[in-house]
């Protein structure tokens, strides 16, 4: 009986699982359980900190695993939140979604490379299994496509982009608009 790797035994986690994860993790750190807090700032939290690096492959035709993205947030030695944990002063944070934003723009624009590189590596990876999949399914064995949480991440920040622009439309004042008489 050949055993496969836990790597590749694992069962991939969905976008939504992703996100509550982190969420969950900012919840505990950023906000100490104040779940009131934590749901206030939810949407400015996806937007600019769970959904951001997501966008940025996706700008860039790029994806990884989904345990790759969890863990650029999450690892203990390098993760984007770790890091803020480690580094900064998180009781002087005055409004936590600007903070943690920040912080993610400054780990792309200072380790983007590093991570473009990690992202072409693992998107090598899935290319691999995905040929075997279709070996797998010419051979008449049946391969299920598994869905790419981060590109669905990535389609959520741009439909979150889109739905905020909406709302922000002005009307004209009252008065600008010309008279036919």
């Amino acid at each position: 009986m050949g055993r496969q790797s836990s790597r590749s035994a694992r069962r991939q986690q969905t976008s939504q699982e992703i996100r509550d994860t982190i969420l969950e993790f900012i919840g505990r750190h950023f906000y100490g359980g104040d779940r009131v807090a934590l749901a206030k700032d939810t949407p400015r939290l996806l937007k600019w900190v769970i959904l951001k690096p997501a966008e940025w492959l996706d700008e860039r035709g790029m994806t990884i695993a989904s345990d790759s993205y969890r863990d650029l947030f999450l690892d203990t030695k390098s993760g984007v939140l770790m890091e803020a944990i480690r580094h900064g002063e998180i009781s002087g944070i005055k409004y936590r979604p600007a903070y943690l934003g920040k912080v993610v723009e400054s780990f792309l624009r200072i380790r983007g490379d590093s991570f473009y590189e990690k992202a072409k590596a693992d998107q090598a990876r899935q290319s691999a299994v995905m040929v075997d999949q279709v070996v797998a399914a010419l051979g008449g064995r049946v391969a299920t496509a598994q869905a790419d949480p981060v590109r669905q991440l990535a389609q959520a920040a741009t439909l979150l982009r889109r739905a905020t622009r909406a709302q922000t439309h002005r009307k004209p004042a009252a008065g600008s608009q010309l008279d036919l008489f």
